[in-house]
């Protein structure tokens, strides 16, 4: 793969990861209402799944935000509900400029890539699956990705994998600063193309940015292979505990 199409491969597990990690939320919180008919224990069962998501999610703020020189107040790492949103944790930064604001609230989503990338490079051999798939070879990734459920200690790995990603996106109140620095960006990139003063990159910097972006790429196919298994057993659970106690969850 060449830079864009890399990047653009990318991009997209990212949103299907996003996609898949709501699902995922919502139907762990189905089961735990289902199992102890109460939503305070779906909460509590969705919390107690990605526990080591959630702690690495909440860190990763305080830490960035200590980086960057913005004050922090009380780190919070048990589960509440704020208006509709159901809360995993939270820690106290205050609000400082847009770019800042930016940074802290992207910090559990670099450093749950930065976990994934080195379980999937160290542990699971993400390159030979994704090599797999660049290929199109069906077979053998069924193959490498059988193998992973295979290796030492495979079933932490496969939890810490599931636990980090479901728990890495950032969340709405993350989110409140992008919108004013990516306008920003938007317009410095527009103005660098109209004017032709977008620089060319060296060919080593290409090719070690296209290998470091297959590489994140070869990582969250694997995730998303691992998260899709999780949440087909969540689905035939459901449905077993849906016919036992003769009623569902309705989704809203």
């Amino acid at each position: 793969m060449s830079l864009l199409p890399s990047l653009l491969a990318f991009a997209l597990l990212v949103i299907l990861l996003y996609w898949l990690q709501r699902w995922i939320g919502r139907h762990v919180q189905g089961i735990g209402v289902l199992l102890f008919n109460s939503s305070n224990a779906g909460m509590a069962l969705l919390w107690f799944v990605l526990l080591p998501g959630v702690l690495l999610h909440e860190l990763s703020h305080w830490l960035m935000a200590r980086l960057l020189g913005v004050p922090t107040g009380r780190l919070r790492l048990t589960p509440s509900v704020q208006g509709k949103q159901v809360v995993l944790g939270s820690v106290e930064v205050q609000r400082t400029d847009p770019l800042r604001d930016s940074l802290v609230g992207l910090a559990p989503f670099l450093a749950g890539t930065l976990a994934l990338l080195a379980i999937g490079a160290w542990v699971f051999d993400a390159a030979s699956l994704g090599l797999a798939w660049q290929r199109g070879d069906w077979g053998d990734l069924a193959s490498q990705l059988a193998a992973a459920f295979r290796v030492d200690d495979a079933w932490l790995w496969l939890y810490l994998l599931v636990a980090i990603s479901n728990a890495m996106m950032p969340s709405p109140s993350d989110r409140e600063s992008w919108r004013l620095v990516l306008i920003y960006l938007a317009i410095v990139a527009g103005v660098m193309i109209l004017f032709g003063w977008l620089p060319s990159l060296p060919a080593a910097l290409v090719d070690a940015l296209t290998s470091g972006l297959r590489m994140l790429t070869y990582t969250f196919l694997l995730v998303l292979l691992i998260d899709l298994v999780f949440a087909a057993g969540l689905g035939l659970l459901e449905l077993l505990l849906n016919a036992l106690r003769g009623g569902k969850v309705v989704y809203k």
